[in-house]
C-alpha cells in the first residue's frame, strides 16, 4: 500500500509542479526575456565615415597600426588623428559589446582588389569627417604632415644624454609638434621602434634645443633607414631677458609729495641721481643709490 502511495506521488508531482509554475508566471508563457548576453554601448563621436564595403578578408597592416578598437566610433576617430589616413576599416571582434581591431593604412589609398568580398568581417570606411580638425597637438598645423629633412642611422643623441630632451611619441608628426611647442627646439630626430621602421608608427622624440642637423654625425645604414630628421617649421621666438631691472619712476618711488627739494632728474638702472636743490647756491648733483632715496622718502612721509 505505501509502494503504491509513494508511485501515485512521484506521478502527479510533474503536474502539481506544472500548476504551481503556471499560477507562480501567470499564465503558460513566459513572463519576461532573459538577456544572455550584453547589448553594445551606443558609440558617441564627433566622426562620421562612409562605409565603402564589407569584405571577408583584406591585406594585413603593419605591426603598428591594427589596434584595439571599442568601436567603430572610436576606429574612425583614431584614423583622423593619426594623419596621413585616407580609409580605415574595423575587423568585428565580440559581436555583444562592439568591440574589435582597427587597421590603419597611413598614406595609402584603398585597393578593392587585395580585399576578399563575400562576408562583413571587415567594414572599410572612407576618410572621415570629424566636428574638429585634424589635431596637430596644439602645435602649428605645419607638423601635420612632415617631410623628413634626411633618413639616416646611428646619429647621436642630444647633448644631455635625453635628460629631458627626449620623449616617447606615437610618430614623427607628433614628434615634431613637441618641438614646436617646446620653448627650445630647432630639430628633431623620431627614431620608430617598430619593426617596419615607418615614421608614421610609434617611437620616441630625440629634440635638439639649438644648432641645425649636421650629417658627418650621422652613420650609415646597412638596411632601411633608422632615424628620420626633421626641422621646427615654427621655432619660437629667442625670449629676450632685460640686461638690468626695470627703470624706476619718481612717482613708483613715492617722491611726488610737495614740499621737498628733491627732484629725481635721471634713472639708470638702479641708481637714482638727483639734484639737490639746496636754498641758494648752483645745483649741486649728488649720485646716491636707489636705496637711499627710498629711505629718504620714507623719513619724509613720516614727517608730514
Amino acid at each position: 500500500m505505501k509502494t503504491a502511495t509513494l508511485w501515485t506521488s512521484i506521478t502527479l508531482a510533474p503536474a502539481v509542479f506544472a500548476q504551481g509554475l503556471r499560477q507562480a508566471t501567470g499564465g503558460d508563457g513566459p513572463t519576461s526575456v532573459v538577456q544572455w548576453h550584453p547589448t553594445p554601448t551606443p558609440e558617441v563621436s564627433n566622426c562620421t565615415a562612409n562605409l565603402i564595403t564589407t569584405l571577408c578578408d583584406y591585406k594585413k597592416p603593419g605591426s603598428a597600426f591594427a589596434v584595439a578598437s571599442s568601436g567603430k566610433a572610436h576606429c574612425w576617430e583614431y584614423c583622423n588623428s593619426h594623419q596621413p589616413c585616407n580609409f580605415v576599416i574595423f575587423a568585428a571582434g565580440n559581436p555583444y559589446t562592439g568591440t574589435g581591431t582597427c587597421w590603419l593604412y597611413p598614406d595609402e589609398q584603398f585597393d578593392k582588389s587585395a580585399g576578399k568580398e563575400g562576408c562583413d568581417y571587415l567594414s572599410v570606411y572612407d576618410k572621415p569627417t570629424c566636428a574638429e580638425p585634424t589635431p596637430t597637438s596644439g602645435a602649428c598645423t605645419a607638423t601635420a604632415s612632415p617631410s623628413a629633412l634626411a633618413k639616416i642611422c646611428d646619429y647621436p643623441a642630444p647633448d644631455d644624454n635625453c635628460w629631458s630632451s627626449c620623449s616617447a611619441s606615437d610618430g614623427a608628426s607628433n614628434c615634431l609638434s613637441q618641438c614646436a611647442e617646446s620653448d627650445s627646439c630647432s630639430y628633431v630626430v623620431f627614431n620608430p621602434r617598430t619593426e617596419d621602421l615607418s615614421p608614421l608608427s610609434s617611437g620616441t622624440c630625440w629634440m635638439y634645443s639649438n644648432g641645425t642637423y649636421d650629417s658627418t654625425k650621422a652613420g650609415s645604414c646597412s638596411g632601411q633607414p633608422e632615424q628620420y630628421v626633421y626641422e621646427n617649421p615654427c621655432p619660437k621666438p629667442a625670449s629676450s631677458t632685460a640686461s638690468g631691472s626695470a627703470p624706476a619712476s619718481a612717482s613708483a618711488l613715492g617722491l611726488t609729495a610737495s614740499g621737498t627739494n628733491v627732484d629725481v632728474e635721471r634713472v639708470s638702472g638702479s641708481t637714482i641721481t638727483p639734484t639737490a636743490k639746496p636754498n641758494s647756491g648752483s645745483p649741486v648733483d649728488v649720485s646716491v643709490g636707489g636705496s637711499f632715496v627710498v629711505g629718504m622718502a620714507a623719513l619724509m612721509w613720516q614727517a608730514m
